[in-house]
């Protein structure tokens, strides 16, 4: 996983597109790192018990291997992962919260795993299995 490294700017741009769609859609938006950090790098959003994290970063003036960093995370009001939609759609996330999010299987019950990994019946025991192993709250 690269975890939101890449030299793509058109992942930095999506994912200011994500915000801006969200903030129109009546999200409420603030800096996550007040004080320190612009809301248009490091921003976290909330609407109706909905989290979401989005960080676009261009580190372009910083010298190493990654140009920016864009990233979007989403939790819902039970505080498990959602599966962010390739673009913003409220219909979509919410749905998220009923949606499996290692086979994709849709309105299906679903429960945690991990600190916030999100899995239906089926896939429940294999995410675990991968997840949960000796020491892994440590």
């Amino acid at each position: 996983m690269d975890f939101g490294f890449t030299n793509d700017i058109g992942r930095l741009e999506a994912a200011d597109v994500y915000r801006e769609a969200a903030i129109a859609d009546g999200w409420a938006c603030s800096p996550t790192y007040d004080g320190s950090e612009q809301m248009e790098r490091a921003s976290t959003l909330t609407k109706d018990g909905f989290e979401m994290s989005i960080l676009s970063r261009d580190r372009r003036e910083m010298p190493g291997k990654w140009k920016f960093e864009a990233s979007i995370s989403i939790w819902g009001p039970d505080r498990l992962s959602i599966k962010p939609p390739g673009q913003y759609d409220w219909e979509k996330i919410k749905a998220g919260i009923r949606t499996c999010n290692s086979c994709g299987a849709k309105d299906v019950a679903t429960h945690r795993y991990s600190f916030a990994g999100r899995s239906c019946d089926k896939c429940l025991p294999e995410a675990k299995r991968v997840h949960e192993h000796d020491g892994w709250t440590r």
